[in-house]
């Protein structure tokens, strides 16, 4: 009998697993047929966003892949991609709602469900996907677009994402007196509050090394347009509750998310609509729906968790078929982080150790993952490398 598995979402964690599915779980479970969901007809390398919406860079054919064409090598007969998201899962009848993006539905049937939906960045910003890929490449042209023609350019929010794009622009422009960058800050230091203060230290001397204004302690609480090209009156409001304006001619906020989720129970979703997930990999109390990435509150949102239960998942599968069994999953304690400070700095940490920009820039911020992209897209590998 037929083992249908729908594997939602054709991001970082679900294109992968899809491709594992097909290329290796099959040799061994020969009556696998899998079917890939996503709204997005190309996988979108966003890792290295931060880089390629800077105008000019990078092609957009080392950040944005065809998935039929990736999987044209497996028979129709095994694999079938939808172009759509899921509108409404029943976990307790093995069965998915996808809303198709010609605007028609379909129920399909499940033996295992793999969900891997990711979440949006806020404001329709190209960090993530931004609905179709269409819509995502229209995204990322308009904010080429908006920092081609600025003059002064102000970054909301000091993350990961934050810190590594004003990097990106006081590397390409600050520094050489070309625009005028500004990055804000909610906190003393920028990056998260559980790195340690050498850590986000560093960042901050990166960014203001070229030329980057860093204002702490602050958030943006209110935009504004004003004259007859759209510039930005952005209200700052402090911790102690004053309230400042600044004047910009293009304002990129890089902070928050929102996961994507609707279409499951609400009694799977935690307060901040992530699923529950636990240490199976398993939506708690559904021994066939497995969470991976983003999508799931087992740990921190971010590429390197998600890279590791995708990793330990599809090993599990070849026995899960055959017995329901999958062995336990063990998160990594402490902290394993790297931050890109511009094209040739970063700063990190990894456990309790600040880890040598050297060292970050050799493995990520050299290329950002675009010499290897194309790899992954195809199924060959992973962030960290082939398959074992």
């Amino acid at each position: 009998m037929t083992k249908t598995v729908v594997v939602l979402g054709a991001g970082l964690a679900g294109l992968p697993v899809a491709h594992y599915l097909l290329s290796q779980t099959s040799k061994t479970v020969p009556d696998l047929r899998v079917i890939l969901v996503s709204p997005n007809d190309e996988f979108y390398w966003n890792v290295a966003s931060v880089r390629f919406t800077i105008p000019g860079l990078i092609p957009d054919s080392k950040y944005l892949f065809s998935i039929p064409e990736n999987f044209a090598k497996y028979p129709s007969s095994k694999f079938e991609f939808l172009a759509g998201k899921a509108e409404r899962l029943d976990p307790g009848n093995n069965s998915v709602v996808v809303a198709l993006n010609d605007g028609s539905q379909r129920a399909l049937g499940y033996h295992t469900v793999v969900v891997a939906t990711g979440s949006d960045a806020k404001d329709d910003m190209p960090w993530k996907n931004v609905g179709t890929s269409q819509q995502t490449r229209a995204a990322i042209a308009q904010l080429q677009e908006g920092i081609k023609n600025a003059e002064s350019i102000v970054v909301g929010g000091a993350g990961a994402t934050g810190v590594e794009f004003a990097g990106e622009l006081g590397s390409e422009y600050a520094k050489f007196g070309k625009k005028s960058v500004t990055i804000i800050s909610s906190e003393s230091l920028p990056l998260e509050l559980r790195l340690k203060d050498g850590v986000r230290e560093a960042a901050k001397k990166e960014l203001e090394k070229m030329k980057i204004k860093v204002i702490t302690d602050a958030k943006v609480t209110h935009v504004s347009e004003f004259g007859p090209d759209g510039q930005k009156i952005l209200e700052l409001t402090a911790k102690d509750g004053s309230k400042t304006t600044l004047k910009t001619d293009l304002y990129v906020p890089t902070h928050g998310a929102t996961y994507n989720t609707q279409f499951a129970p609400v009694s799977m979703q935690d307060a901040n609509k992530r699923l529950h997930q636990n240490t199976f990999l398993r939506a708690p109390g559904y021994e066939n729906v497995f969470v991976l990435g983003d999508a799931g509150n087992l740990e921190v949102a971010q590429a390197t968790a998600s890279e590791a239960q995708l990793r330990h998942l599809v090993k599990q599968f070849g026995t899960y078929f055959e017995s329901g069994k999958v062995e336990e999953y063990k998160p990594k304690d402490g902290i394993m982080m790297g931050v890109t400070v511009g094209r040739d700095r970063a700063t990190g940490q990894m456990g309790n150790w600040r880890v040598l920009s050297l060292m970050i820039w050799w493995f990520k911020g050299r290329y950002l993952g675009t010499d290897y992209a194309v790899n992954y897209a195809a199924g060959l590998r992973t962030a960290i490398g082939e398959w074992e």
